[in-house]
């Protein structure tokens, strides 16, 4: 089963524009949402649940992923065409989604999303030392 319905185009693009990008070639769209969901998954997998994320259905799925993914995949379904044809606001929808996710995987931003066990999150390796200290007697 899909993440995405084709519902949740609605609010970014209208359906004759859809139609026209993908000019009948309706797999074109379902290899975008593939190609968005793994990028997203890709950002989120070292600290989010990404399993329970895309398994989510309905109003359990989460808003702000339904957006970014829409966003990327029609990034993704534009670009076949060129990015000089590309709308501006494509270009700069996919880079806040990639921006967000960069964010989050860094941990600056903590997404309402479902957390991985301590245990199975990695890249929680933090380098640095204490102060420097000057000793004279």
């Amino acid at each position: 089963m899909a993440f995405l319905t084709p519902a949740d185009y609605g609010t970014l693009i209208k359906q004759e524009q859809l139609d026209t990008v993908l000019q009948g070639n309706a797999t074109a769209l379902s290899g975008a949402e593939l190609f968005a969901q793994e990028f997203i998954e890709s950002y989120l997998r070292s600290r989010y649940d990404v399993a329970k994320i895309f398994a989510a259905a309905g109003a359990e799925r989460s808003q702000l992923i339904i957006t970014y993914m829409v966003d990327i995949a029609l990034y993704t379904v534009h670009s076949r065409h060129g990015r000089v044809q590309m709308p501006e606001k494509r270009i700069d929808r996919y880079d806040q989604a990639e921006a967000w996710l960069k964010a989050v995987a860094a941990g600056k931003i903590s997404a309402d999303l479902p957390l991985l066990p301590v245990a199975e999150r990695t890249g929680g390796f933090k380098w640095g030392s204490a102060p420097q200290q000057t000793l004279s007697w």
